[in-house]
């Protein structure tokens, strides 16, 4: 009698669970390994080696399908930080929660700010960030993590896969630390906006003319506490970027990408001494890359990219002005495993030489493995998680 009964408890339990299925999430994992000696020659001929593994990072994501055509996305993410920063031996660049459909995301928690538009194939994404980004007005500029990373509330819809429309509220680090803040004090000091229409990765491979062109703005709000009262209190800077593919080819892919950034500025700035008056004078400058793969099978071997930057400083007394030049190639060894080598020169006039010196070379050697893996797989990809990760191979 006792088995009978087993035996119709497990029928009935068994039964009834496709009524009550247990929703497991998905879940992602993204590494990025990133070696490099970096062999740098200043304006006096001096020459130091360094082992860099800046910029390594780990992500972990889980997406769950909600009761409704929404799906939910947690994500954390560390990286090891430059090796001349102040942000201790990790530093968590991604904790966010977000929201979406087919056309609406919304996004809450830590993670990229909109301080750029698009990427470009450097080793590192701040290999020429005074160009590539909008710089933070609330830093003191020892991090260059400061200028990329923040609290974030987005708000974005998505028009045909193609038009993407957000709008941003974001809290940018204020170093150092005011003496009306805090260190947990993550009240908004930027608000913004972006239209970009971008082709659908799925589509690349068609490699249409325009592959991405958009407009951005951010707005800084300033707080007279931490600035003189002659700064007004906002600071804006208009992004325009556009990305170009040269020659429709399957095998020889020709791409040329370019962003303009304008930094409105405050009228007052005639000279530049400190970091801070380097983030709000007025200034215009551009960052353009020609670059070139080798795709056979559709599997990228090699990269080679040129890249150029100038920024010019208008409103300043003693002429001002930056220019970067960037080369590199990257060869792929095996399944996401690269090496490259990357040759930088940057030269500064004016003003500028007494932050950042007269010239600077810089010859990196590096290897990289990237990791993208996915378990009980759910969902399509609108973006992997290793799209929150710089990139510059395709």
């Amino acid at each position: 009698m006792f088995k009978i009964k087993t035996i119709l408890i497990v029928l009935f339990v068994v039964s009834m669970t496709p009524i009550f299925p247990q929703v497991s999430p998905e879940i992602q994992l993204g590494v990025r390994g990133l070696t490099s000696i970096n062999m740098d020659i200043v304006t006096d001929n001096t020459t130091s080696a360094v082992n860099d593994f800046s910029d390594t990072g780990i992500l972990l994501g889980f997406r769950q399908k909600l009761y409704n055509q929404y799906r939910g996305q947690f994500v954390i993410g560390l990286q090891f930080p430059d090796a001349d920063s102040d942000l201790g031996q990790v530093f968590f660049h991604q904790t966010f929660l977000k929201v979406e459909n087919k056309s609406n995301i919304l996004k809450m928690g830590r993670s990229r700010v909109r301080s750029s538009l698009i990427e470009f194939p450097t080793l590192r994404d701040d290999d020429a960030l005074a160009f590539t980004d909008v710089l933070n007005p609330f830093s003191a500029g020892e991090n260059t993590e400061d200028n990329q990373f923040g609290n974030v509330l987005e708000l974005a819809h998505v028009h045909n896969q193609r038009y993407w429309f957000r709008i941003h509220g974001e809290h940018f680090t204020q170093t150092p630390i005011a003496p009306a803040t805090s260190e947990t004090d993550f009240s908004l000091n930027s608000v913004g906006f972006s239209f970009v229409y971008r082709v659908p990765e799925t589509e690349l491979w068609n490699r249409p003319v325009i592959q991405q062109v958009g407009i951005g703005y951010n707005n800084y709000l300033m707080d007279k506490s931490n600035v003189s009262n002659e700064y007004s209190e906002t600071l804006g800077n208009v992004i325009l970027s556009t990305i170009m593919n040269l020659r429709r080819d399957p095998v020889h892919f020709w791409d040329i990408r370019s962003q303009i950034i304008s930094n409105l500025g405050f009228d007052n700035i005639n000279e530049i001494a400190t970091y801070g008056e380097l983030t709000r004078a007025r200034s215009i400058g551009n960052f353009t890359s020609l670059r070139y793969i080798y795709r056979k099978l559709e599997r990228p071997t090699v990269q080679l990219s040129v890249s150029g930057g100038y920024k010019t400083y208008p409103d300043l007394t003693n002429t001002s002005s930056q220019m970067q030049v960037v080369g590199n190639i990257f060869y792929r060894l095996g399944e996401n495993f690269d090496a490259g080598v990357q040759v930088q020169y940057q030269s500064n006039k004016g003003d500028l030489i007494n932050i950042f010196g007269n010239e600077e070379t810089r010859v990196q050697f590096s290897l990289i493995y990237s990791i993208d893996q996915l378990w009980n797989n759910q969902f399509d990809d609108r973006e992997s998680l290793l799209n929150l990760e710089h990139g510059y191979i395709p």
